[in-house]
């Protein structure tokens, strides 16, 4: 018998839109991930997809063309972000002075002071409501 497997060297399991062999597959597809959930999560993923008469990954797909992520931020999380990243870069080079051998005392402190700053940034943000901000 002969052998009717798809081989392709960039896809998983023959998902390819056409096999080196010119046999076409339903699924255009070349790409695979896992996603883990517990099984309560996975219940709902069924059930969904049951009732909406497709398979966990068609369903899944389906989801990702509707319900994409509106990405946007406030001034004052931007702004939060925007001095994450300054003392991220004070800090870092603090720290490169320290693994050097050359880190001074007032370093640390400054350190230790801007990890607080942020902390107090971030938190100020999560109390107003941006419960995910940075």
């Amino acid at each position: 018998m002969p052998d009717l497997t798809l081989h392709h060297p960039n896809t998983a399991s023959g998902n390819i839109a056409e096999s080196e062999k010119g046999v076409k597959n339903m699924s255009k597809q070349s790409h695979r991930t896992c996603v883990r959930m517990s099984v309560k999560d996975y219940e709902l993923l069924k059930e969904k997809s049951a009732a909406a008469g497709l398979s966990a990954n068609a369903w899944l797909m389906a989801q990702m063309k509707t319900n994409r992520p509106v990405l946007h931020r406030e001034e004052e999380t931007w702004e939060a972000v925007r001095f994450m990243d300054e003392a991220g870069r004070e800090i870092n080079a603090i720290a490169r002075d320290f693994n050097s051998g050359y880190g001074t005392a007032e370093q640390l402190r400054h350190a230790v002071r801007l990890l607080g700053d942020v902390y107090e940034r971030v938190h100020t943000l999560r109390k107003k409501g941006y419960l995910h901000a940075a």
